[in-house]
């Protein structure tokens, strides 16, 4: 009897801890506030010339056509698709189509969206970086919804998401939020750099370390990670390692691409095409400025050899990574890496030859890699593919003579060449 009653009241004060462990989780996470979604029209907002610039300026910023328009599609209209652990998820419908999209939504939806990551439908996915557009000012997020209401409605129904349990259940999505998900009050636009860095710009959203449940904690913000589904490096960005631009140089590499340190390729090379090179010259120094301002991380947990993440096996590294580079790469490159300037990147420095994983590097070799046409570099240099000119081995050992100075185990063979291999378009 003594031991049955031990157990029933060890249960109980176990279920009532748990029952008080997820109040102040859910308490956390904002409470119900964020569930309340408005209903009803609302107040206008206005959609004069000027609103109207501001706002389509705040969207070219936030890069919002990159992710709400499937490749040969009309601008806005979603459907474009975003790889995950847990299955794939389709962007929304941004234009003002009545059914298919906002076009029956008011401006106070419209803000709780943005702010909490909420609509109609429920919780939204956290590839949706509302934990960013919340620190935007009213006035911007209704700037942003007024040239969004002024675009061509487009009645595209994107495909629905192809999810694994449980991620294919909103409600689920209430868990994450408790775990990690915090309400982000909206931020004075004093510093504009911070301002558009950590609001509309959301660059954390991809120079991030994540941690469990793809969550980004504070100790790996902006500290460099792994591009969520493509697999790409997104380097740091810190006063450490943004120590070789002057702020005058780093705020015309936003805009421009390139500098003479290094030129953006890959998915970044897309981000400057579609967003930055928009950016006003003030709008990039202060940027700039802002990001030689972060404190250096601490070197990320994530040292990832190619064996690590794309399950390859052990192999020849190879010995002969010197001779295949001054055959195929010395020409550009340098002899020793120093690149030639104004034309071809040095890459003594370069993120794909000192990032903790060799991804980048494979890639580049592979397919090449085109900087983006942008006003202030109208006739950008490109690399060719070796895809078909070196074999696996060939890259691996030229990729392991790149990177010699590298941690042991993100060396490369053969078999991880392989494993990293197909062009990821998105």
């Amino acid at each position: 009897m003594i031991v049955r009653r031990l157990i029933l009241w060890t249960t109980l004060v176990v279920l009532a801890l748990v029952v008080v462990a997820a109040c102040v989780l859910f308490a956390r996470q904002g409470g119900f506030a964020p569930f309340r979604v408005p209903t009803g029209t609302g107040p206008p907002v206005a959609n004069d010339a000027t609103t109207l610039a501001r706002g389509e300026y705040l969207v070219r910023l936030g890069d919002c056509a990159a992710c709400h328009t499937t490749r040969g599609g009309v601008a806005f209209a979603g459907g474009h698709a975003f790889d995950t652990d847990y299955g794939t998820l389709y962007s929304s419908n941004l234009t003002p189509d009545r059914e298919k999209g906002l076009g029956d939504w008011s401006a106070d939806e419209f803000r709780h969206a943005m702010r909490y990551g909420v609509s109609r439908r429920g919780p939204l996915y956290p590839v949706f970086p509302y934990e960013h557009f919340a620190r935007l000012t009213d006035a911007d997020i209704d700037a942003i919804y007024a040239y969004l209401r002024a675009l061509v409605p487009s009645a595209n129904t994107p495909p629905a998401n192809r999810l694994a349990f449980p991620a294919n259940s909103r409600s689920a999505l209430i868990v994450w939020r408790m775990l990690y998900y915090r309400p982000a009050a909206p931020m004075s636009a004093t510093d504009r750099g911070q301002y558009l860095v950590e609001g509309i710009g959301h660059c954390a959203m991809c120079h991030s370390t994540r941690a469990a449940g793809d969550s980004v904690p504070s100790k790996g913000y902006l500290a460099g990670g792994i591009l969520v589904g493509s697999g790409w490096y997104a380097p740091p960005l810190d006063a450490d390692s943004l120590r070789r631009y002057s702020s005058s140089e780093l705020a015309d590499f936003l805009r421009t691409g390139t500098s003479p340190h290094g030129t953006v390729y890959g998915p970044m090379a897309e981000v400057v095409y579609s967003s930055l090179r928009a950016l006003t010259a003030a709008d990039a120094a202060s940027m700039a400025d802002y990001l030689k301002r972060i404190p250096p991380h601490a070197p990320p947990d994530m040292r990832l050899s190619a064996r690590e993440r794309f399950g390859g096996n052990s192999g020849d590294f190879g010995n002969n990574g010197a001779e295949i580079f001054k055959r195929a790469c010395a020409e550009c490159h340098g002899d020793n890496g120093e690149g030639k300037g104004g034309h071809y990147p040095a890459l003594t420095n370069a993120v794909a030859t000192r990032a903790p994983t060799p991804i980048n590097a494979v890639r580049i070799v592979l397919y090449g890699a085109m900087p983006p046409t942008t006003p202030g570099n109208p006739r950008p240099y490109s690399m060719p593919p070796f895809a078909q000119q070196l074999s696996s081995a060939e890259i691996a050992a030229v990729v392991n003579y790149i990177r010699r100075n590298e941690p042991q185990a993100s060396r490369v063979a053969a078999s991880d060449v392989e494993a990293m291999a197909g062009i990821v378009l998105d």
